[in-house]
């Protein structure tokens, strides 16, 4: 949630989304400024993302998460080496 400040000291706060499509990012994170970038580089060019205030806690969760995801749909195939 953002907030903004008025001149007359009103606080607003409302609810947004912003909604990016890469071709294929790169994902990256900076834990000295708590900053995660998703970048994509194609055709000579340089589009980022920066992202401010995501802590190591936050990306540790999202790192659990996903291996989460991913071992529930592994398959007893997959299991055989």
């Amino acid at each position: 949630m953002l907030s903004h400040n008025y001149a007359g000291g009103i606080l607003v706060q409302f609810d947004t989304t912003h909604e990016y499509c890469f071709d294929d990012p790169c994902v990256h994170y900076c834990e000295q400024h708590e900053t995660l970038m998703i970048a994509n580089h194609q055709r000579g060019k340089c589009d980022r993302l920066m992202i401010e205030g995501v802590t190591k806690d936050t990306i540790n969760r999202l790192r659990l998460e996903l291996n989460k995801e991913h071992l529930e749909n592994v398959t007893d195939k997959e299991l055989v080496t």
